[in-house]
């Protein structure tokens, strides 16, 4: 699997309801010692990672995901995405940002996520996300 596979896979990961499913996921495309942080959370191993996402889903509206929006820019051993997060259906994302990840032994060991200044909600917070308006 080449690395831009790793990053959409791992994009599915996050969006995967199933958590039988997104753990699978989790230990086939990131290493046993990896870790995820942003300005608010900051999670190391499989175990941890996974919760984050549970957390998350319990906190979401129904439909709300993750989204690339534009090709995964690859280098040796490290790679910058682009996202989207919120109801794909709306115009406006809820949040959106850009990560790195750093790759060892052919799976995502490092995550590095930015959130975009204009966000309309921190979605690492325990806080739950505000009803649509206007479309977003």
């Amino acid at each position: 699997m080449n690395y831009a596979d790793l990053i959409h896979r791992f994009i599915d990961a996050i969006n995967d309801t199933d958590a039988a499913g997104r753990r699978a996921a989790i230990e086939e495309i990131l290493s046993p010692d990896c870790a995820n942080t942003d300005l608010e959370i900051a999670v190391e191993g499989h175990d941890a990672l996974d919760a984050a996402f549970a957390a998350l889903h319990q906190r979401i509206p129904p439909g709300f995901r993750f989204d690339l929006t534009a090709p995964v820019d690859v280098h040796p051993h490290q790679a910058r995405f682009f996202w989207r997060f919120g109801d794909p259906e709306a115009g406006i994302p809820a949040a959106t940002g850009s990560d790195v990840a750093v790759f060892a032994d052919g799976r995502i060991r490092h995550l590095h996520a930015f959130f975009d200044a204009a966000n309309t909600w921190p979605i690492t917070r325990g806080e739950p996300c505000p009803p649509p308006r206007d479309g977003c």
